[in-house]
Parts: structure tokens; C-alpha cells; sequence
């Protein structure tokens, strides 16, 4: 008999174990005709040179982070370590020096378009308008918390409390003295055991109370 026949993809998607593997992170597709142009100094029409900065790794973290992106988000779009890309803000010389002015113009840009969007909003939301105001003038339009100050008649020292404790102690109890026994007497009598019944109540008749009680004269 002929064995039938597996369909190679079905095994990838299960590892030695049973389980499936977990799907392989996409990034998503960058189209070309979206990244700007970048000329950077040094670099060759085919994209050589010494670095891996080239020209379309320089487009593609501009273009990443002209839509928003973190730097560390560009820097994998453009298939290179964070680490990388700060190195690249951080050395001196060509190229690297022309990149970090394109970064900050991107970031500067990105800054300025989000501004307008928001005050172009404003009119019809005006609360955009003060948190606007806050941020910029702080000294004039930020919050005011008001914190109430402690009562200036009541002033705590510390030290002289325990001072004063201290002396309070030292003079109900003199220094080397122990504290006096407390001894308890019992008033039930040894030889006659505990009787745990309550004591019998004796009842009075008014007659009787009236002919003990002597009539004045």
C-alpha cells in the first residue's frame, strides 16, 4: 500500500511537542513609492558603502517615524537593532551626521502636524483649547492645587515630649525600685469548701417589716 501523501505545511505548523508554533511576526509591508527620498553622503546609487545605514534604510526610519513611530519601531522596520540606530544619532562624520538632521526634522514635523490637527479642532472642543494652554503657558493656564498649612499655633517638639515622658516615668517610679505586689485576700475560709450555688434570698412580708419598725411616739 501507498502511503498517502502530507502536505509539507501541515507540519510546520506543529513542533516536535504536538503543539502549533506560534505565528512568525509580519511587520507591515513598506511600499517604496511611500518612502521620501534620501541622498546620503557617501553613499553609492546601488546602495553600497562601509555602513548599513544606505540610503532606503534611511528612507524607511523616516518614513516611520514621520507616521508616528517610535525610534526603536523604525529601527525594526528597517531590519537593525535599536542599539544601532542609536549609535547611527550618536557618531560623528558622514553619513551619520546628515541622518540625524533628517531624524529631527521628521520628528519636528511630525510634532507640527500633530499641533494642527489639534488646534485645528479647538473651535468645536474647547476643552483642546485649555489643555493647549496648560501645556504651553503653564505659569498662567495650569492647575492650581491649593494644599491647606498646618495650624501655626500648634507646634509639636518631638524631643521635649519625650523629655517630659521621661521625667514622668522617673517620678512615679523610683530608679532601682520594683513596683509594689498587688496581694488579693481571699475571703473564703480554707476549711469550708466552695459552694458554687447561688446564696439563698430570704423574703419579708410588709406586715412583718411594719411590726419591727417602732411607731414614734
Amino acid at each position: 500500500m501507498k502511503r498517502a501523501a502530507t502536505d509539507p505545511s501541515d507540519q510546520r505548523r506543529t513542533s516536535h511537542g504536538g503543539r502549533p508554533r506560534k505565528a512568525a511576526k509580519k511587520l507591515p509591508t513598506i511600499r517604496r513609492k511611500d518612502l521620501p527620498r534620501v541622498n546620503l553622503p557617501g553613499q553609492t546609487r546601488s546602495q553600497g558603502g562601509k555602513t548599513k545605514l544606505t540610503n532606503h534604510r534611511a528612507a524607511i526610519v523616516l518614513h516611520a517615524i514621520g507616521c508616528g513611530c517610535y525610534r526603536e519601531t523604525a529601527a525594526e522596520l528597517a531590519s537593525v537593532k535599536a542599539e544601532t540606530l542609536s549609535h547611527w544619532m550618536g557618531w560623528a562624520g558622514e553619513p551619520y551626521e546628515t541622518f540625524q538632521r533628517l531624524v529631527r526634522r521628521a520628528e519636528a514635523d511630525l510634532e507640527a502636524r500633530m499641533v494642527r490637527i489639534i488646534t485645528g479642532q479647538a473651535e468645536v472642543r474647547p476643552e483642546l483649547a485649555l489643555a493647549i494652554l496648560e501645556r504651553k503657558f503653564p505659569q498662567r493656564w495650569a492647575k492650581v492645587s491649593v494644599v491647606a498649612a498646618p495650624p501655626q499655633h500648634l507646634s509639636f517638639d518631638l524631643a521635649s515630649i519625650l523629655q517630659k515622658v521621661q521625667e514622668r516615668i522617673a517620678q512615679r517610679q523610683p530608679p532601682g525600685q520594683l513596683p509594689p505586689a498587688t496581694i488579693i485576700s481571699s475571703s473564703v475560709k480554707p476549711n469550708r469548701p466552695h459552694d458554687p450555688r447561688p446564696p439563698r434570698l430570704t423574703v419579708v412580708s410588709k406586715a412583718a417589716e411594719e411590726e419591727r419598725t417602732p411607731t414614734p411616739a
